[in-house]
């Protein structure tokens, strides 16, 4: 069997890497490479992520002298890959045990399909625990524990199941459908997905430079795949989770702040195909406003860039809002 490429980034929050590294280690037993870019990290991350390459050959470690970023760390680690199938995965993720064997099985099970995501908490997946879906359980609990330990925060919001027994019940509870994406406007986040190395080589990579800070660049790749004729997918075969934003919080940087400038570098790029898939809408007879808060993507971009005001333009329509609020499907 033909060894996986995981790609790795890290930037500090060392306590989260350590419990990713810990339960990659542990919980996977397909061949795999593991490369860890490192973008620059405190003086005792790098020390630790030395002794982790020493003690384990499947590790090679890439130390950046200043931190370029995740999407150029992303292409380092590419470059670099030898497998057939790259991974990315960000060093706040909790992997379950044979995840990557179950995953890379859809993978190849669906040849169409050159990125394939697993379940994480998301606004469209419910929480087994209570009324609200699992992003929204997750984020509270971020907020009523946010000094815990991350494998303890996490047990916080799995009522005390291991990850072996939150992904087995989340897996279990939400069926085994492959969803396919509609891209754009639709898109996958990339904390944990398998790519077809060949075919997003041939779409432009893994990340476009332009995206040189903290968000949008997989969005760009998921479209980018689907302009080349690929699919987009996530898979209810495996539930991995991911304590979302551990870099940015430890290193004091806003979230919000790098999201805004990552979505002004999305839009330049893609502002004529968002605003044509507007105008086709229209043409069909649809509502302007039921298709803009259909979407995710158009709510971050109606406050971070001129997308309203040039959708106006563009359309002749007034009774476009000026804030859009996404209205997520279960």
């Amino acid at each position: 069997m033909d060894s996986v490429s995981i790609i790795m980034k890290v930037w500090n929050a060392q306590a989260h890497v350590r419990l990713c590294l810990k339960t990659l280690l542990q919980h996977t037993d397909d061949p795999f490479e593991l490369i860890i870019i490192d973008n620059h990290s405190r003086p005792e991350v790098v020390q630790f992520l030395r002794a982790a390459a020493r003690d384990d050959s499947r590790i090679r470690l890439v130390e950046n002298a200043t931190n370029v970023g995740p999407g150029h760390a992303n292409q380092q680690g590419a470059a670099l890959a030898q497998g057939r199938t790259i991974c990315l995965l960000d060093s706040d993720v909790l992997v379950p045990p044979r995840w990557l064997t179950r995953l890379r099985a859809e993978f190849e099970s669906h040849p169409a399909v050159k990125l394939l995501a697993p379940l994480n908490y998301h606004q469209t997946l419910s929480h087994p625990f209570g009324p609200d879906n699992s992003a929204a359980a997750w984020f509270a609990t971020k907020r009523e524990h946010p000094q815990l330990a991350p494998l303890r925060q996490f047990h916080a919001f799995s009522r005390g199941l291991s990850i072996e027994e939150f992904d087995e019940l989340m897996c279990s509870t939400h069926g085994r459908e492959l969803a396919a994406m509609v891209c754009p406007p639709m898109f996958i986040g990339t904390c944990c997905a398998l790519l077809d190395a060949d075919f997003v080589a041939a779409a432009g990579g893994v990340a476009d430079p332009r995206f040189d800070g903290y968000g949008s660049e997989d969005v760009d790749l998921c479209w980018r795949i689907a302009e080349q004729g690929g699919q987009v997918a996530r898979t209810t075969a495996v539930y991995v989770h991911h304590f979302h934003h551990a870099s940015l919080i430890d290193n004091a940087l806003d979230p919000e702040a790098a999201l805004q400038q990552a979505n002004q570098v999305l839009y330049a790029k893609w502002k004529s195909k968002l605003i044509g898939l507007v105008q086709a809408e229209m043409a069909r007879g649809g509502s302007p406003r039921d298709y803009l808060s259909a979407y995710f993507i158009f709510q971050p971009l109606s406050h971070h860039t001129s997308f309203v005001a040039d959708l106006r333009a563009a359309t002749g329509r007034a009774d476009i809002p000026d804030d859009i609020i996404w209205k997520p499907r279960p």
